[in-house]
């Protein structure tokens, strides 16, 4: 009896033990279930909040348990946000994932060793890496190594028009062959009706920097381009001074050239009508599609830039997957969604950009990101953006960004081009 009883104790003993561990197991997987997803993204405008919602939402009817922290920081172009992430790195504290740009603008991160590598084993037996187009498995590579997970793609080589007012002048802008042809056809418009040949946004200094980068493409070429940011530059100063000469030509076809405005702003003033052209990013169609009255195809309608054509000149938001990670496992679930067929239809249907993967039905989308998407998949070529930082380092970058701040301040074409010129030798 009493080795009877020692060996009952024993057997008590263990499972004591034993209902001590699940507990244990289980309160450290509550504990871990209800660490929050902390998100730090500078999607504040109506269409990035319903997109970003709708991603947020995607994800957690898989993970209805996860809280997910949203920190908003706005700013122009996402400069703030990065400045805000780097602070947060350097006092080791960051959060699970952010908003990211990609390409170079990844190299900072990497060069602080404050990211983790996601290598195959990440997916987890989704298809993984090659559902992604090839642009967006380079962009999100530093030293051949994935650090971060594509979502969406922006092109920046739009040219929206106004269908009435180029039909009434006879402008056919399938014939527009380049940036000269283009302010020929403004100066059309302005002399044979009482609508305005163009509308820029000149209050915050990035939409001049993709309009130049337009220009460049549109009259030197990808090579020029290429040439350019591989430092290359004094060969190509003369393609350089002429893109900046046809930003400064442009905008003084712009009624707003004395009364700076923003990208919204602009967008209004050409979604009102009386305005022919507009160059911007495909995010001011997602605005442009959410108004009833404003038909694509009917009251407006877009072509590649001129001189463009069949090339993607494109931004693209990815996340990365930090170290000293606040919530891992989590942030490798939320990662592994934003990588998903769902989350990428469901983010870009409303944001006003394209799938980084290759295989989110075009069916889901509305006409015109469909062409976009048709473009995309059969482009020749798929071109970084300076203007983003994609295809230049971030020190390099800021300087391109104060050079050109002055350069909206004073229209001085040669003064800018030198700065170029020596940011880039």
């Amino acid at each position: 009896m009493a080795a009877s009883t020692g060996v009952t104790g024993g057997l008590a003993g263990c499972t004591n033990l034993q209902k001590q561990d699940r507990t244990t197991t289980t309160r450290r997987k509550k504990k871990k279930e209800q660490t929050p997803l902390e998100i730090q993204h500078s999607w504040t405008s109506t269409v990035e909040e319903d997109a970003s919602q709708a991603l947020f939402d995607g994800f957690q009817k898989s993970r209805p348990d996860v809280t997910i922290n949203e920190r908003t920081v706005a700013g122009r172009a996402g400069g703030d946000l990065q400045t805000t992430i780097k602070k947060r790195i350097i006092e080791d504290n960051p959060p699970s994932s952010w908003q990211a740009w990609a390409g170079k603008n990844l190299q900072t991160y990497v060069e602080a060793k404050a990211l983790t590598n996601l290598d195959d084993s990440f997916w987890a037996g989704d298809a993984g890496w090659d559902s992604f187009s090839a642009i967006s498995k380079r962009l999100s590579k530093v030293d051949g190594s994935f650090v971060a997970v594509p979502l969406s793609i922006h092109r920046l080589n739009n040219l929206f028009y106004n269908v009435d007012i180029l039909e009434d002048v006879g402008v056919d802008p399938e014939t527009i062959d380049g940036p000269h042809t283009l302010l020929n056809e403004v100066e059309t418009v302005e002399e044979d009706s009482k609508a305005e040949g163009l509308v820029h946004a000149t209050k915050h200094v990035w939409p001049t920097i993709e309009l130049w980068e337009s220009m460049l493409v549109g009259t030197h070429g990808v090579d020029t381009h290429q040439s350019i940011v591989n430092g290359n530059v004094r060969s190509r100063e003369r393609a350089v001074r002429d893109a900046l000469e046809l930003v400064n030509q442009y905008r003084d076809y712009s009624p707003q050239a004395l009364a700076p405005i923003n990208w919204h702003n602009a967008a209004n003033r050409f979604r009102n009508g009386n305005i022919a052209f507009f160059h911007q990013g495909d995010w001011a169609a997602a605005e442009f599609i959410n108004d009833d009255e404003f038909a694509f195809g009917t009251d407006w309608d877009y072509v590649e830039f001129p001189g463009t054509e069949n090339k993607y000149l494109l931004s693209m938001d990815l996340f990365p997957f930090p170290k000293n990670n606040p919530s891992p496992e989590v942030t490798a679930r939320f990662l592994r969604y934003v990588g998903s067929v769902d989350a990428q239809k469901r983010f870009t249907q409303k944001r006003g950009a394209i799938p980084a993967r290759k295989d989110v039905p075009r069916a889901a989308f509305a006409p015109f990101f469909r062409r976009q998407i048709a473009q995309f998949r059969r482009g020749e070529t798929h071109l970084p953006s300076i203007a983003h930082g994609l295809a230049i380092a971030p020190e390099p970058r800021t300087k391109l960004t104060n050079a050109m701040k002055e350069f909206t301040s004073t229209w001085d074409v040669d003064q800018t081009a030198g700065k170029i010129a020596e940011i880039f030798d």
